[in-house]
């Protein structure tokens, strides 16, 4: 065999032994990094049943999901020299998923045990879905109204308790901070940026559009500020959640 021939075969085990050594991600809580390597798509390959978050951008080309960052069924992919590091399940955080409305407006409980605690995964919706205000949760179970429409991941985890009790509207509570209201609007249906300082988390406030506002779908944020999309304009609260 010529010198050329052997080149070809090494070349084919090298390429099987990283095809064998390729890092599969699973299990919901995992977090790892993906990054794409000179603006080329790449692909990690994860379990995403459960869903994908964005945890923290280390690229200093933007990751926006839908334009340089998102997942499929075969795992995450990004482009455009994003690289971030992603957590898998944290959609549903292993616990049970169950939807409440408020028909007509009015107040409606959804009867679940609650005390693993609740958190909000999907607002389905026009009207917003608010914490505190058009919806929450005690020891009877979740409670939606003013016309909120949610998918809810009950059984989060400790930290988000039925000990948790907001402050008005979105007032400063123990470990919180004063959130501010900034409208982002997506005009003509295209995407838009709103940069701002989001360290202290972002929720969606108001919707104004008759175009929906999900998360994650037509709007979302990193640290360099708030994205929307598809027609989406709303207001949202900066500084909502916790330290």
């Amino acid at each position: 065999m010529n010198v050329f021939g052997r080149f070809i075969i090494m070349a084919l085990f090298g390429l099987l032994a990283t095809q064998a050594h390729a890092q599969y991600y699973a299990g919901p809580g995992q977090v790892f990094t993906c990054r794409s390597s000179g603006y080329q798509q790449n692909y990690c390959e994860a379990d995403t049943r459960g869903g994908v978050t964005l945890v923290r951008r280390i690229s200093d080309s933007a990751c926006i999901q839908g334009r340089t960052w998102g997942y499929d069924h075969r795992g995450v992919w990004v482009t455009q020299g994003c690289a971030a590091e992603f957590m898998l399940g944290d959609r549903y955080a292993g616990g049970e998923v169950i939807r409440c409305a408020s028909n007509d407006y009015r107040q409606n409980y959804c009867r679940i045990d609650s005390r693993g605690g609740v958190r909000l995964v999907r607002q389905i919706s026009n009207s917003a879905c608010i914490r505190g205000r058009s919806w929450g949760y005690d020891g009877r179970g979740v409670w939606v109204s003013n016309g909120c429409e949610a998918e809810f991941a009950v059984g989060y985890g400790p930290g988000d308790g039925p000990g948790y009790r907001p402050g008005p509207v979105y007032g400063p509570g123990p470990g919180y901070i004063e959130a501010r209201v900034v409208r982002c609007e997506s005009i003509n249906g295209r995407t838009q940026r709103c940069n701002l300082d989001t360290r202290g988390g972002v929720r969606l406030a108001n919707q104004l559009s008759s175009s929906g506002c999900y998360q994650s779908r037509t709007w979302g944020w990193d640290r360099d500020g708030i994205w929307v999309s598809n027609g989406c304009r709303a207001d949202f609260a900066v500084g909502a959640y916790g330290r």
